[in-house]
């Protein structure tokens, strides 16, 4: 069977259950089904061929509503579809909102720019594995969207991330909010 066959399939088993969901619910409802498709799934790579489908059949069935709440965006984040993650990223970014979902954003404050990036990638958060979504980086830290569902990290944890090229940079929470988790790397090296 083809991924894209399965990921329809498994849309069309699972939308009954998820419709009538609030968005932290089908959070937690496809959190189930991505851990047992990444246990049944041969590779990593038809994982994230059927996963990214999936939700993106998903997203369609449900409509496809303007994000507007941290689950919903999470979900999007996943999905294979640009318009998805598109929309969960300008949600990320505010529209106008800073980081932690405050007033408009004035002029940029941080010694070294951050740079836009949009990139499904690997975190261990206190060694533990998870899929995210990289959103922006600079020389110091980045700033990322967990693709499962993450109890709220406190400051200080530790977090190893894959950034572009496949360097792995360690780093510490330094906020963590609806719109992703901020960290400054151990170093500063590029």
């Amino acid at each position: 069977m083809s991924h894209e066959k399965l990921a329809l399939e498994l849309a069309d088993f699972w939308f009954p259950a998820i419709a009538n969901e609030t968005w932290e619910g089908r959070l937690h409802i496809l959190d189930e089904v991505h851990a047992q498709l990444y246990q049944d799934l041969e590779t990593a790579g038809e994982y994230e061929q059927v996963s990214a489908s999936f939700v993106a059949a998903l997203i369609e069935r449900l409509g496809s509503p303007p994000v507007t709440h941290p689950a919903q965006a999470q979900i999007y984040a996943g999905s294979s579809e640009e318009q998805h993650w598109g929309a969960a990223m300008a949600w990320q970014f505010g529209e106008g909102q800073d980081a932690h979902g405050g007033a408009p954003a004035g002029k940029e404050r941080r010694r070294w720019p951050r740079e836009r990036v949009n990139l499904l990638t690997e975190m261990w958060v206190q060694g533990r594995p998870a899929r995210c979504r990289l959103v922006d980086l600079s020389r110091f830290g980045a700033r990322v969207m967990p693709l499962r569902y993450q109890p709220r990290l406190p400051p200080g944890t530790s977090i190893r991330v894959v950034t572009p090229g496949g360097r792995v940079r360690d780093g510490l929470v330094v906020f963590a909010s609806p719109r992703g988790v901020g960290l400054e790397f151990a170093n500063a090296a590029a």
